[in-house]
This record gives C-alpha cells, structure tokens and sequence, in this order.
C-alpha cells in the first residue's frame, strides 16, 4: 500500500495531459482484463453451428414454424378415417 501511495503522489506531479494518458492507459488495462475474464467459448464440433443458431433468417418455412397447421391436419385425416 505504501507503494500505491508514492505512485499517485508521482501522478499528481505530473502534466495534466501525461495524467489524463496514464488514465486512459489505466482503463484499457482494465479493460483487457474484463475480456480475459470473460468465459471462453467450449471449443467442439458443433462450435461453429451453434454460434450460427438462430441467427440466420430465410424466407422458407418448416414443420416447426407450421406445426398447428400440420397438427391440425395430422388429427383432421385420423377423425375422417374413423
């Protein structure tokens, strides 16, 4: 702590735009280190897709997005079979 005591005592000697540098220096550093916390991705086969998931839109439908429809359908023909 007696350290950090003599370094800002420098600080506050210096220029007001060499403290405004080490400043901005300070938060970059800072910075980095937010990002270097930050959980890596799992690294795997699947990787690259599931990043892409649900990201990407297209015109087309599927089952999935009619599903009421194709339910209701699927019911409809079992009811006149009977």
């Amino acid at each position: 702590m007696h350290t950090v005591a003599k370094i800002i005592e420098q600080v506050q000697r210096l220029p007001r735009q060499d403290q405004q540098q080490l400043l901005e220096g300070l938060e970059e550093l800072l910075d980095q280190d937010k990002i270097a916390e930050q959980p890596s991705v799992p690294e795997g086969p699947y990787t690259r897709s599931l990043t892409l998931a649900g990201a990407i839109r297209t015109d087309f439908t599927d089952i999935s997005a009619d599903k009421y429809k194709h339910l209701a359908e699927a019911y409809a023909d079992r009811d006149n079979d009977g």
